[in-house]
């Protein structure tokens, strides 16, 4: 077992027969990126540590785990990796990946059944999907945090809690964000890069101009 795995194993504190399915995550996801450009060909070999922890560091920041939807899923991250932690867990919870590419969306219909899980895969835009439940909202590598919360606002009534995976530019992403919406969030420091942060946001509104 390599050092990644070993990690992914120790922190999250999954069984065998979870990092048996991650294996065939991996090989499925390698295969699949010839076509599909789902991940960066240079994190091939990191996929345990770039992919999946950095994914599945969320898990505990989600503190309603009920209901749980994933923008623009892409790859499945984080959605697959936090249903699977859920499953690990033998907790329930309905998870939904959102993703607008078909091509993607069939990737994630197979993906599912080779990891034999029960998640619900929507091929829409986010802008045309309409929210029916309270859901905590994640996120990863989707758009900038202006642009995906001005999407989620007219379903602001349905969502819980927003959480995005962001990069080295969180900051200027987060400073633009404020200035046209009112939300509460916390910033969390991400495990996979120094660089990175986990925003949690939440009661988005509209912001109020004075005259």
């Amino acid at each position: 077992m390599n050092e990644q795995i070993v990690f992914f194993k120790d922190k999250f504190n999954v069984s065998r027969e979870t990092i048996e399915k991650l294996n065939i995550y991996v090989d499925f996801l390698i295969f699949s990126n010839k076509s599909l450009n789902l991940i960066g060909k240079t994190t091939e070999k990191n996929i345990f540590l770039r992919h999946f922890a950095d994914s599945g560091q969320i898990y505990d920041l989600i503190d309603n785990k009920n209901n749980i939807i994933d923008i623009g899923s892409g790859a499945g991250f984080p959605g697959v990796i936090l249903k699977l932690l859920l499953d690990d867990k033998k907790i329930k919870s309905n998870m939904e990946l959102i993703e607008k590419s078909p091509k993607k969306c069939k990737f994630l219909i197979e993906l599912n059944k080779k990891l034999n899980i029960d998640m619900k895969i929507v091929n829409i835009r986010l802008e045309d999907y309409k929210f029916k439940n309270m859901n905590v909202v994640v996120s990863r590598a989707f758009k900038k945090t202006s642009e995906t919360l001005a999407i989620l606002l007219k379903n602001k009534n349905f969502i819980k809690d927003i959480i995005l995976l962001k990069g080295k530019s969180y900051q200027l992403e987060l400073d633009d964000a404020i200035k046209k919406y009112s939300f509460n969030f916390e910033k969390f420091q991400s495990i996979t890069s120094e660089e990175g942060k986990i925003i949690k946001i939440n009661n988005i509104q509209p912001k109020v101009v004075n005259a």
